[in-house]
């Protein structure tokens, strides 16, 4: 492969018609601009400039090569320009990692302020629990990820990954609208236990239940509906009338008319955080991260909120008994 330098030198010394001349344009010797020229010569095989006593011209071998050294070298020049642009630059293409409910509920409002601020950001989202969002950044196919950890089964990140706190978020328990607690704000486990719960048939939605009829001391009639980490197909049948079942606040995706929605007054949070690289500098990721905690704010303080009186209830009710 030729070398960039070489043809670089070739093309100074033929627009300057000297050696002494392309060599005080590029900051070198006579002799190096000289060798550099032969051995370019050598490795084609055939002469690229002749030496007069009007100066040094370029063969027709020569010629041909500054042309395409003129189109090599701008080609680099624009890449230098491009690579030094984006580094000092909220722009390029963000690969983003992000579970289900998070897609649904943060996801279009994400892209629309990402467009409003940084419209040079292209952000490309792609559904992804938390270890396929870890093993994503670790191995460079994602840049950023949107990923939750429950409060009763903690999953600490490899070392390389750094976590950025969003939001902790409460439960909420789902009933059909006929549900004699409708008419509550809030219900505690305790109130559910006639009930007939639907839980999913495995995931961290199967686990979820299980610690929290175990923490509770209960154990209701159980209807197992979906899988994996956020089922929707629990919220359906308690919308048939079947049962009823828990989610976290961005996990509710049924219409307020088909089911009612209540706060749990008992059981634990899910931590939505981000995640990404220790090492990760890129200005365009590290600005839809601000963004993405922007967005989150109003939630951790809305929740926080919930949740501060919700430790407040539980101290005033545990100091009266």
């Amino acid at each position: 492969m030729l070398d960039v330098r070489r043809l670089a030198t070739l093309r100074e010394v033929v627009r300057r018609g000297s050696f002494s001349a392309a060599g005080e344009a590029l900051a070198l010797t006579q002799p190096a601009v000289s060798r550099q020229i032969s051995l370019l010569e050598r490795q084609l095989g055939t002469p690229l400039v002749t030496r007069t006593r009007q100066g040094v011209h370029a063969t027709e071998a020569g010629r041909l090569l500054v042309d395409h050294a003129d189109a090599l070298l701008a080609r680099l020049d624009l890449a230098e320009q491009e690579v030094a642009e984006l580094a000092g630059r909220r722009r390029g293409r963000i690969r983003l990692g992000i579970f289900y409910t998070a897609a649904a509920h943060l996801g279009p409002e994400l892209r629309a302020r990402t467009e409003l601020a940084y419209p040079d950001i292209l952000v490309e989202a792609e559904l992804a629990d938390r270890r396929d969002t870890f093993s994503g950044l670790m191995s460079g196919a994602l840049d950023l990820g949107i990923v939750f950890e429950h409060a009763f089964e903690p999953s600490p990140a490899p070392p390389e990954i750094k976590i950025v706190p969003l939001f902790d978020e409460p439960l909420r328990v789902i009933l059909p609208p006929g549900h004699r607690l409708v008419r509550r704000r809030r219900v505690s486990v305790a109130e559910l236990e006639r009930d007939t719960w639907i839980q999913a048939h495995d995931g961290s939605a199967a686990r979820l239940v299980d610690h929290i009829l175990r923490t509770a001391g209960i154990a209701p009639q159980i209807v197992r509906a979906g899988r994996g980490d956020e089922p929707v197909d629990a919220q359906g049948l308690v919308a048939a009338g079947m049962g009823i079942t828990v989610a976290h606040s961005l996990g509710v995706w049924m219409s307020r008319s088909d089911v009612v929605v209540r706060r749990l007054s008992d059981g634990p949070v899910r931590h939505v955080q981000a995640a990404l690289l220790r090492d990760h500098r890129a200005p365009a990721t590290l600005a839809l991260l601000e963004l993405l905690r922007e967005l989150t704010r109003e939630h951790a303080h809305h929740y926080a909120a919930e949740l501060a009186g919700r430790r407040s209830r539980a101290q005033r009710s545990s100091s009266a008994t």
